[in-house]
C-alpha cells in the first residue's frame, strides 16, 4: 500500500519513494504530444503545461495506473485526478508557496526540483526531491516546488468533499 491511512487521518504531510522504473524523456514527450488539445493548459511565461485527465489514457504508465487504482478504493466517496506538469528550461516555473483545496499525492517523475511543504522539515529549507520520491499533502497544508531544470511532476488530487481525514479508517 502507497498511502499511510494514520497520516490521512491526522492530516500529516509525509514522504515516500516509489518504483517508477526508469522514465525517459522520449516518453514523457510522446505522451505529451498525443495528449487532447483541450485538455493541455499552457502558462507560456512560466514555461509550463499541464495536462489534465491524463488518469483517462490508454498510454498511462502501469505505476501510475496502480496509484489511481489504490486510490479510487482508499477515496472511494472522492473524484480522483492526475495532472502531468512538464516544466521546460531554466525558465521554468511553478506555482508559489500554496495550499489546495484537495489533497495531493505528487510523484517526481523527470528532472531536477526542490520541495518545500509546510510541517515537514522542508519548511523552511527546501530540499531536492528526485525521481522516483513522492509526497502526500493533505488539503489546506501549503507548498512549493522550485523547478531546478526542465521536469515532468505528476499530481493526483483527491477532489470534492467529504474530507478523507473524516472516513478513511486505520
Amino acid at each position: 500500500m502507497i498511502f499511510d491511512k494514520s497520516k490521512i487521518i491526522s492530516k500529516t504531510p509525509y514522504y515516500g519513494r516509489l518504483d517508477i522504473g526508469k522514465p525517459t524523456w522520449d516518453d514523457a514527450m510522446d505522451f505529451f504530444e498525443h495528449h487532447p488539445e483541450h485538455e493541455i493548459d499552457l502558462n507560456s511565461d512560466k514555461m509550463r503545461y499541464y495536462l489534465k485527465n491524463c488518469q483517462k489514457r490508454q498510454s498511462l504508465e502501469p505505476w501510475a495506473k496502480a496509484i489511481i487504482d489504490e486510490m479510487k478504493t482508499l477515496f472511494a466517496q472522492n473524484h480522483i485526478t492526475l495532472i502531468k506538469f512538464y516544466g521546460f528550461g531554466k525558465q521554468t516555473d511553478s506555482y508559489p508557496w500554496h495550499k489546495d483545496k484537495m489533497d495531493v499525492f505528487l510523484v517526481q517523475v523527470l528532472g531536477e526540483v526542490k520541495l518545500k511543504v509546510e510541517n515537514t522539515h522542508t519548511e523552511h529549507e527546501a530540499l531536492p526531491f528526485t525521481t522516483g520520491e513522492c509526497v502526500y499533502i493533505p488539503r489546506g497544508t501549503h507548498h512549493h516546488i522550485i523547478p531546478e531544470s526542465s521536469r515532468v511532476t505528476f499530481s493526483f488530487g483527491v477532489e470534492q468533499e467529504p474530507d478523507p481525514s473524516t472516513y478513511v479508517k486505520v
